[in-house]
């Protein structure tokens, strides 16, 4: 508890304080945010406050939790809890309002069902429950003239700027879920320090006298005209008889643990796939219309009755054989699309085998080059040095789609007019082949204070101009650093002046 916020001093003084902004609580956002929405929300005031249903022993030692009337603190949240909203002194109905569906006008519940990790989990995800919090958010008519009331009297519209207020009023109660979470996970930790060898201790002797007292019991049970080598020797079976049972068990959890791990490769291929085929999804909804069209043989019936030469001067848009290329050429880029995404996740990219980087990103190029034309974005592949890596090349195929697809989403929303271009360089040193990825575009946001955090599982700052929910998966960069650093590689952020960069090292293996 070195950190500050949390040092003892903090906890004496009771209370910590934080300056942030909208737009990195809501990262992301500000970057497709046409509508000012930000502006619009105007000022407001909330109050939040959780309070525990009720507590067992177990917790109260680990967390240091004080004592409280379990049924006095049900009955009050039972009557107050819920966030209410409140304007010019007056409660706004039914948000909040207990035993009515808009009690939970936040989506906690849903939040917490989707991440139901309990409060000290080390990989993170707590959220707080509906029902545990109480709370007012104090807005005014004079300051929020965005928030129009329904024709109704029942409530505010559902506008855009009041869905942004309600997303960042679930981030400002992530920050208190962030906090918590901190202070639980060190309190849990110390916990396992002080206690968890001697808990370890005590299962251990509780499995051993359950082992001794069925020796016992055998023993009991057996004839009692048995020799004392033979007692010695039925001891010595029944203790290799327990060997057996413990090799054949770990035996059978490594198998376990061979067979997850051939899963985890499928599932990460699947994964960027599934990421990959949003990409296309653009593409596809155009193509629906035209999935069975067989151009050549369309275009083979019609000239039984009709010439080339008779649509000679008409314009494109009335000239059948024009409009029969350009659903050949329609064609074309959905069986691209097709071949992409069935090598994907073919059997032999599963193998390990010794993968030629120059020949494979010239490959990783023809795959996606019909994307990037039709963006306007060009991969500059000319510097990959002739190497080869001993690796699965479906872990590699996960890299490079994964950041491949984040550059092109960063290019579409990037208001800058300059030629798009992303460049993979491949060279060596005498102990690491450096993979160094480039890209003109935007880069990282500039509401991401701490630009490591890309790298944790779930975080995303793709979202919806309209709603401003999150709609990226926040696997993708995970997905990049765990298959780099499972190939005992690193991947590093670089900072370049303009756009986004990544260097991907991995040592050279003798």
């Amino acid at each position: 508890m070195q950190k500050d916020n949390y040092k003892k001093s903090d906890f004496l003084k009771g209370y910590w304080e934080k300056e942030t902004s909208f737009s990195e609580l809501l990262k992301g956002f500000k970057d497709i945010d046409e509508d000012n929405v930000f502006n619009n929300i105007g000022l407001f005031n909330f109050s939040f406050y959780f309070l525990k249903r009720q507590s067992n022993s177990i917790d109260a030692k680990k967390f240091f939790n004080r004592n409280f009337m379990a049924n006095n603190r049900k009955d009050w949240l039972n009557k107050f809890g819920g966030i209410k909203l409140v304007r010019d002194n007056f409660r706004v109905r039914p948000y909040g309002e207990v035993k009515n569906v808009a009690f939970d006008w936040l989506g906690l519940g849903s939040r917490k069902s989707q991440s139901p990790a309990s409060v000290a989990k080390k990989e993170g995800g707590y959220r707080v429950e509906p029902d545990n919090v109480a709370g007012a958010i104090n807005i005014s008519r004079l300051t929020n003239v965005n928030f129009e009331d329904k024709s109704s009297r029942e409530g505010l519209q559902e506008s855009k700027t009041f869905q942004i207020f309600s997303l960042l009023i679930t981030e400002i109660i992530a920050e208190f879920e962030k906090d918590r979470a901190y202070i639980a996970r060190e309190m849990s930790e110390y916990d396992e320090f002080l206690y968890g060898p001697e808990r370890d201790r005590e299962k251990a002797v509780k499995l051993k006298n359950e082992i001794l007292a069925r020796s016992r019991a055998k023993k009991e049970s057996s004839t009692n005209n048995t020799t004392e080598n033979n007692n010695q020797n039925e001891q010595e079976s029944e203790s290799d008889k327990e060997k057996e049972i413990l090799a054949s068990e770990l035996d059978r959890k490594e198998e376990e643990i061979e067979k997850l791990k051939e899963e985890q490769k499928v599932l990460r291929g699947l994964a960027s796939s599934g990421i990959v085929l949003a990409s296309f999804s653009h593409d596809l909804s155009k193509l629906n219309d035209v999935l069975a069209s067989r151009t050549d043989k369309l275009k083979e019936l019609m000239l039984e009755k009709i010439s080339e030469d008779e649509y000679l001067e008409i314009k494109d848009s009335k000239n059948p054989n024009k409009q029969l290329e350009r659903i050949r050429k329609q064609d074309i880029k959905l069986q691209n699309w097709l071949n992409f995404s069935l090598g994907a996740t073919r059997k032999d990219k599963r193998k390990r085998k010794q993968l030629f980087l120059k020949p494979y990103f010239e490959n990783l190029k023809s795959d996606w080059n019909t994307v990037l034309e039709d963006r306007g974005i060009f991969l500059d592949i000319a510097e990959i040095e002739e190497l080869d890596l001993r690796v699965f090349e479906i872990d590699i195929d996960s890299i490079f789609n994964n950041i491949l697809i984040n550059s092109i989403d960063a290019f579409i929303i990037s208001k800058e007019e300059r030629e798009r271009i992303v460049k993979i360089k491949v060279s060596s040193n005498s102990k690491e082949i450096v993979i160094d990825y480039h890209d003109n575009g935007p880069g990282l946001s500039s509401d991401i204070t701490e630009p490591e955090k890309i790298f944790e599982p779930l975080f995303t700052t793709k979202r919806n101009k309209q709603t401003g929910e999150e709609e990226g998966t926040g696997l993708g960069m995970w997905l990049v650093k765990s298959i780099v650093e499972e190939n005992d590689g690193k991947a590093i952020l670089l900072y370049p002046e303009i756009g986004f960069g990544l260097k991907i090292t991995f040592p050279i293996k003798i």
